[in-house]
């Protein structure tokens, strides 16, 4: 297993060297270095180019940078040194004399601290989003990761439900919920969750908070697990009691629309279509005023990544990405309803990765 998860992070690595084309990088954003090389500890840069990939962290890593990235060259910090001098010193060192870097995440401080440090002896180039680009696109290993987090994501919610204590408020279901995920393997939630009784669901980024759930008939969750750092994002409405009418009405259309935007989904499409099938169905319905965000997103290592399935994006969903499809109706002081799913973008449509039916879920 470790050397096919290291022939993975290899393969990623050269896809990287081959985009970078003969140029050389420095690679600041621990998300990217974990992606490149497995490297899970908190202080961490990678010098990459078509010569050599160097991880550039500090003593309290050493035996973890061999353990995790074994085919990856470690360079030290020592105790009495500082991380910007050993970065620039690994680049004149190394014969670097011009270098991109993450702008997107490198601060400008340590940006100006670099460059004081190089002296002239480096250029660094602003770059954005070239690792994210090939984020996008999981490889079997990433999409069995993921497939593995939806499903404790899925069983930690039922199995919440089923242990249901009619005295618990949105705090407590959510605690109980994140022990449940522990319990199957997950990490923890892969974001904080929403849980959101009755009136409060109006509301798209709402906290959990002491509200007594028994005291209100429906309640939304969304909620994701953590399952080897990839994440999982789904939503679901429960019936705590009988849901009002319009409660259940806004629910068929929200579900109709996740089902016209899933049906879009090919690869090649505009994101921008996918949304414009969930908008319709809403909007047809007389409640467009009542959808304000994005119709999706992608996942993976960290919980919003490229693609954004929105009006305002552009761009293709290509096979091999996994996205969210998650379209809403708030209607303030009365409540919402928001579906998600998770999908496998395929060549010609799409698979669902979730399995939880539509409806209601039942206390």
């Amino acid at each position: 297993m470790a050397n096919e998860q290291s022939s993975v992070f290899a393969a990623r690595r050269e896809l990287l060297i081959s985009e970078l084309g003969g140029r050389s990088m420095l690679v600041s954003n621990l998300v990217n270095v974990r992606y490149l090389t497995g490297f899970t500890g908190s202080n961490g840069f990678l010098l990459a180019n078509s010569s050599q990939v160097l991880l550039m962290t500090d003593g309290r890593y050493t035996q973890q940078a061999a353990e995790q990235c074994p085919d990856v060259v470690a360079v030290i910090r020592s105790v009495d040194g500082d991380m910007n001098s050993l970065i620039t010193d690994t680049l004149t060192d190394n014969n670097v004399d011009e270098c991109l870097i993450e702008s997107d995440s490198m601060t400008v401080a340590m940006w100006q601290q670099l460059n004081q440090a190089v002296d002239q002896k480096v250029s660094f180039v602003e770059s954005s989003g070239i690792i994210e680009q090939l984020r996008a696109i999981k490889d079997e290993l990433e999409i069995e990761t993921v497939r593995r987090s939806v499903e404790i994501n899925e069983k930690a919610l039922l199995a919440t439900l089923e242990n249901w204590n009619d005295s618990w408020t949105e705090l407590q279901l959510a605690r109980h919920l994140e022990q449940e995920i522990r319990s199957r393997g997950g990490s923890g939630f892969s974001f904080d969750p929403i849980v959101a009784a009755g009136p409060t669901s109006a509301l798209p980024h709402y906290r959990p908070a002491d509200v007594p759930i028994a005291d209100h008939p429906f309640l939304l969750i969304d909620w994701g697990t953590s399952y080897q750092s990839y994440a999982s994002d789904l939503t679901r409405m429960v019936a705590v009691k009988t849901p009002p009418d319009q409660i259940t009405e806004i629910h068929k259309i929200v579900s109709d629309a996740k089902t016209a935007a899933a049906e879009s989904v090919r690869d090649g499409v505009e994101v921008s279509v996918v949304d414009n099938a969930a908008r319709k169905v809403i909007a047809d319905a007389g409640y467009g005023d009542f959808f304000q965000h994005g119709t999706g997103h992608s996942f993976g290592l960290e919980i919003h990544e490229t693609p954004f399935l929105s009006p305002s994006r552009v761009g293709p969903l290509k096979s091999g990405m996994v996205i969210t499809i998650e379209p809403g109706i708030y209607l303030p002081k009365i409540g919402g309803v928001r579906l998600e799913d998770d999908y496998l973008v395929t060549e010609n449509g799409c698979q669902r990765l979730s399995t939880l039916a539509d409806n209601f879920l039942p206390l």
